[in-house]
């Protein structure tokens, strides 16, 4: 096989590799575990990613992650993940009402604060009077989503470049 053949297949399977790409992505520790298709789960209080990391593919053992709150999405051969920090209701109501101040009381020990500009919303969720989560939520020019940086727990969920 010559040089211009080999040249061929490789700009095929990147071609492939690209198309098949998700439109987010999320990251745990600094180690990117999936992609994410869609955030239209987030108004069933979950995420699915696809596992693409290879290490994450065997310590998880599934093919995909699912990031949840509340009831588990019943999806098959997946590894969940309970949030417990309100990252997930942080985006949603960011993306969705995007308030310049909210302070949203969840019961007598848990509330969250969410405020938001143009570009960005910060929030602050606070059990038992501690913080338990604080972050980011970052937006383009046209108001779109573009990353969440959870700076406790170290998860960023963040839209391909």
């Amino acid at each position: 096989m010559n040089f211009k053949h080999k040249l061929a297949i490789f700009a095929i399977i990147t071609t492939i590799a690209t198309a098949n790409a998700g439109e987010y992505y999320i990251k745990y520790k600094g180690i990117r575990l999936g992609e994410i298709d869609t955030l239209e789960t987030l108004k069933y209080h979950y995420l699915d990613a696809k596992v693409t990391n290879f290490i994450a593919k065997l310590l998880l053992r599934k093919k995909r992650f699912v990031f949840y709150e509340g009831i588990q999405p019943n999806i098959k051969d997946a590894k969940f993940r309970k949030d417990k920090n309100k990252i997930l209701f942080a985006l949603y109501e960011a993306i969705k009402t995007r308030p310049k101040y909210k302070k949203y009381v969840i019961n007598d020990t848990k509330h969250l604060t969410l405020i938001c500009n143009e570009q960005a919303c910060t929030y602050t969720f606070i059990k038992k009077g501690s913080i338990k989560g604080q972050g980011l939520i970052e937006f383009d020019k046209n108001r779109n989503f573009v990353r969440l940086t959870e700076q406790l727990s170290d998860v960023v969920i963040a839209k391909e470049k």
